[in-house]
């Protein structure tokens, strides 16, 4: 009986091996590429000053005029500079407002122009980059698996002349720069949906295909462990003296 159970976990253990191994193997690589990345270069800070260009401002009477036009109630307020304008983000419960604060011009920027978005994009880089293009994104043009999701859309896509082949992802309403994408973070993104094994969203980590193979691995495991139990001669010699 021992020997027959010996060799029924043998062929449990070799067959599940050969059809998760490479799963293991995805696995590890991408544990490998997880912990020995530089996350700050993943994330394209490399590239980009630290902070946006944070703006002081007083609640004159100017600034207090300008917010009663704002959708109440209001949850945030930042100062913020783009380019040569001074702006308030007002964050409300109907979205995110821009109020333009510049000398004798306060009025409501519903979003930041294609121009605005270039000259903004080019005042955050560290050094100087050519820009090779820029794309518009609205939600038709966003897929579930692109670079750019789960994200506020619109969005300008300013693709950078780069090695990186860095894109800078801004927001026109928020006249914020949401994401930025280069290749190690496509290499990431890459072994990481191979790591959850979510092919459609690469996000999703409670997926049915990735339980399933866990508990195979876990099976495998365990087999493994049961037949060194089986087959060591050391637990032999024990169970003899026992």
């Amino acid at each position: 009986m021992s020997r027959k159970l010996h060799l029924q976990t043998r062929k449990l253990h070799r067959y599940l091996g050969a059809f998760i191994g490479i799963q293991f193997l995805f696995w590890t690589i991408g544990g490998l590429y997880f912990s020995w990345n530089n996350m700050k270069d993943v994330h394209g800070k490399t590239l980009l000053d630290k902070s946006e260009h944070i703006l002081g401002f007083d609640y004159n009477e100017p600034v207090r005029k300008l917010l009663t036009v704002v959708p109440k109630p209001i949850k945030t307020i930042e100062g913020i500079i783009v380019n040569t304008d001074s702006l308030l983000r007002v964050k409300t419960s109907q979205g995110v407002r821009l109020l333009k604060l510049n000398k004798n011009q306060h009025n409501i920027r519903e979003y930041l122009t294609e121009e605005q978005v270039l000259a903004f994009v080019k005042s955050r880089l560290k050094s100087e980059i050519p820009i090779r293009k820029i794309e518009f994104l609205q939600e038709d043009h966003i897929s579930k698996a692109h670079e750019y999701r789960e994200k506020p859309l619109p969005v300008y896509g300013v693709h950078l002349e780069h090695e990186t082949n860095t894109i800078v992802y801004v927001n026109p309403e928020l006249a914020k720069i949401t994401s930025v994408r280069n290749d190690n973070w496509r290499r990431f993104d890459f072994l990481w949906m191979l790591h959850v094994m979510d092919f459609e969203t690469r996000d999703h980590i409670t997926n049915w295909t990735l339980r399933i193979f866990s508990v195979l691995g876990l099976a495998t495991i365990l087999s493994g462990f049961y037949l060194f139990y089986l087959s060591s001669p050391t637990i032999r010699k024990l169970k003899k003296k026992v």
